[in-house]
């Protein structure tokens, strides 16, 4: 079940990525086309994705998982057609805005948690995690050729066909049954926890999209890397990053450590950060971007499967959804205060704020994480 929902998850954010890098030069042939025209649709996905994560995780407590899932990714292919036959950027922009509307992110993890042992929630969340770092490092070497190959239509048509592959996929599923054993030891009633983990995706994701505003000028101006070639970096890092996070998550899983990870796992985010700000040379560049993708992993797995055991089933879909919402608004804060950082400051005091801003979350998520997780409580939490 979790290769599906990675899958599913994967094939949406495909669409998604595969059109980013190529989408103002390709909409500027689009009749009446902006530049501001031209940023709303790329950014308009992002902004109805976190409005709507949470009404659809509330809408999966009360139909269930799966028919929610349908309902979003037949969204988001119904979103793609409109897109892809747009004829003015008007058009362009709804379907794209409706893509959003299959909100879906926090209704697959509640799907993954329903069925998962405690133990294996880690893991499990980090299969959908590196679904998703896949379908970017995918998009990465094929969006080019594939925007020459079909053009912009073509590309939006292929994000659709995604939809309904997912759509396949979920039906297809076998049913699952919960594991003996899987209701949680601890369930918080005080919404405090789903917030400290909440701001914590978001400023995850807004270190992470922060990131790839900075690094790819970086690769160009300092490292003579074209950006054709990015991915010799990306690519490799990534999968020595996962090699190194498998044991830590099976660790993580069997003592139920999830937030004594957290403080630490931001204090090597920005200790990365702080680093890769100072250009040191290839080799060591290589060394911190795998030390920041263990850390950013290790989290992206982590605080979900902590969040799944604060929560019953019943709520599970509306937290996953406010904890989802969050992680795309810090995807869209991290895009656009990354590029004010490097507009007005450059790229190394934009890492190094970065970093700065991750040790300082660390120092006081910790301080949070004792003062709401208390042993006596949490039973290894």
């Amino acid at each position: 079940m979790a290769v599906t929902l990675s899958g599913v998850i994967a094939l949406r954010m495909l669409g998604l990525f595969l059109v980013l890098p190529v989408f103002m030069v390709l909409a500027s042939n689009v009749p009446g086309f902006t530049p501001q025209l031209g940023g709303l649709a790329v950014g308009v996905y992002g902004l109805t994705q976190a409005l709507l994560q949470q009404p659809f995780g509330w809408l999966s407590d009360r139909w269930g998982r799966r028919p929610v899932l349908l309902l979003g990714l037949a969204l988001f292919a119904v979103g793609g057609i409109v897109a892809a036959n747009a004829e003015s950027m008007t058009s362009l922009v709804w379907g794209r805005a409706l893509q959003g509307c299959g909100a879906i992110a926090g209704v697959a993890m509640a799907f993954a948690a329903d069925f998962t042992r405690p133990e294996k929630r880690p893991l499990v969340m980090a299969i959908i995690g590196m679904g998703i770092g896949g379908a970017f490092l995918l998009s990465m070497i094929a969006s080019v050729p594939l925007a020459n190959l079909l053009g912009l239509s073509g590309l939006l048509g292929l994000t659709a066909a995604f939809g309904l592959i997912g759509m396949l996929l979920v039906l297809t599923t076998p049913g699952a049954r919960a594991p003996a054993g899987v209701d949680e030891t601890i369930v918080i009633d005080s919404m405090q926890p789903v917030w400290l983990l909440a701001l914590s995706v978001f400023l995850l994701h807004a270190m992470m999209t922060l990131l790839f505003v900075v690094l790819p000028g970086f690769l160009v101006d300092h490292y003579g890397f074209a950006l054709a070639q990015h991915w010799k970096i990306y690519v490799p890092t990534m999968v020595a990053s996962v090699l190194l996070m498998l044991p830590l998550l099976r660790w993580m899983g069997l003592h139920k450590t999830e937030s004594a990870i957290l403080p630490w796992a931001f204090a090597v985010l920005g200790t990365s950060l702080l680093l890769l700000s100072q250009g040191f040379s290839l080799v060591w560049l290589a060394v911190l971007i795998v030390t920041y993708f263990l850390g950013f992993n290790l989290l992206e797995a982590a605080m979900p499967a902590l969040l799944a055991r604060l929560t019953n089933r019943g709520g599970r879909g509306r937290k996953m959804g406010l904890y989802s919402s969050f992680q795309f608004l810090g995807a869209f804060a991290g895009g656009a205060g990354g590029g004010i950082l490097l507009a007005n400051f450059g790229g190394r005091m934009a890492l190094s704020l970065a970093g700065t801003a991750c040790l300082v979350w660390g120092v006081l998520a910790n301080r949070f994480i004792k003062r709401l997780f208390l042993t006596s409580q949490s039973g290894g939490l």
